[in-house]
């Protein structure tokens, strides 16, 4: 199965959404470390749909927006993810265009590439910044009381983003001290 059904199965596991609804908390949940094409979340829930992993809920009527469909995980849907959950995953390739960048630094002068790294520093604290915003957010929804609370393996993530970009940024101001 695709990772995108996956993606999908994770946020249908926490609620039932519609398709517009998923593409929005896809672009604000995972964006940052897994991203999805426009045109992919629609196809892929028909799909799900004709192989029992999500089942349409109802629809969703309101005056001022199209109607849209409600769609939930089934049991289906909900077993596959636990097994794709724990089975042994492989290590991602990396893909970064400004680590490339650097990586032909020596062809460039000193001071162009100290005004690349200072401006890719600057992008990733406002990224850092957004990450402590959201992390501070879902600490206040989680409940502590909740063992299962799905608000807790959101926080992990957050987090990582949070070491992640702390890191970007360290390595940034070490070749800018390099240099």
């Amino acid at each position: 199965m695709s990772s995108i059904r996956y993606a999908l199965l994770s946020l249908l596991a926490r609620n039932p959404l519609s398709g517009y609804d998923i593409k929005q908390q896809m672009n604000g949940r995972f964006s940052p470390f897994w991203k999805v094409g426009s045109n992919q979340v629609y196809p892929e829930l028909s799909k799900m749909e004709a192989e029992g992993l999500v089942k349409l809920q109802g629809v969703e009527h309101h005056a001022y927006r199209p109607a849209r469909k409600l769609y939930e995980i089934t049991e289906a849907g909900r077993e596959a993810l636990i097994r794709w959950a724990v089975e042994p995953g492989g290590v991602e390739t990396v893909r970064d265009d400004f680590l490339l960048k650097v990586y032909n630094s020596w062809l460039v002068e000193p001071e162009k590439m100290k005004e690349q790294l200072a401006e890719m520093k600057r992008q990733r604290e406002e990224r850092l910044n957004a990450y402590l915003e959201k992390a501070a957010e879902l600490t206040r929804m989680l409940d502590p009381a909740k063992s299962d609370d799905p608000i807790a393996s959101s926080i992990s993530i957050v987090e990582f983003g949070i070491r992640y970009e702390r890191l970007y940024i360290e390595w940034c101001e070490s070749l800018m001290e390099t240099l």
